[in-house]
């Protein structure tokens, strides 16, 4: 007899950092229409010129890690060890991430990332799901 699983409910971490379509997950920015700044997450009125005429812009879902860090202290949610670093986007903002797969690819500044959306963690009869990111295939750097 197999093991019975549950099917538990996906929500997400936080409303509105991003969503899943067909084809894969993006992050949902806003852009200025006043003087183009992108912003994650997004945001009502602009941080650069405080314009209020925003825009919601799905984000490229591949990047550049512009910087990263290895944690050895556990917290709530993440057993040690687990990495954090800094996306460098398309767009040309930095957004701050969770990094996995980082014990089969040894991350490196400047690699490739792509973005994917995944369970984080698990609450009773809940999936805690949000975006991570992960190296390339083949890592590569530029």
């Amino acid at each position: 007899m197999e093991p019975k699983t549950e099917n538990k409910t996906k929500v997400p971490f936080k409303d509105g950092l991003f969503e899943v379509g067909a084809s894969g997950g993006s992050l949902i920015g806003s852009r200025c229409r006043q003087c183009g700044q992108i912003l994650f997450p997004r945001r009502d009125t602009c941080l650069n010129c405080r314009g209020d005429d925003t825009e919601n812009i799905g984000l490229a879902p591949k990047g550049k890690l512009y910087s990263y860090t290895i944690v050895y202290m556990p917290s709530e949610h993440f057993p040690s060890p687990y990495a954090v670093g800094w996306i460098e986007m398309e767009q040309g903002l930095r957004v701050f991430s969770q990094l996995r797969g980082w014990q089969d690819t040894a991350l490196k500044t400047n690699m490739d990332m792509d973005l994917s959306i995944e369970t984080l963690w698990e609450e009773e009869d809940r999936e805690m799901i949000g975006y991570v990111f992960r190296p390339s295939e083949g890592g590569k750097e530029a």
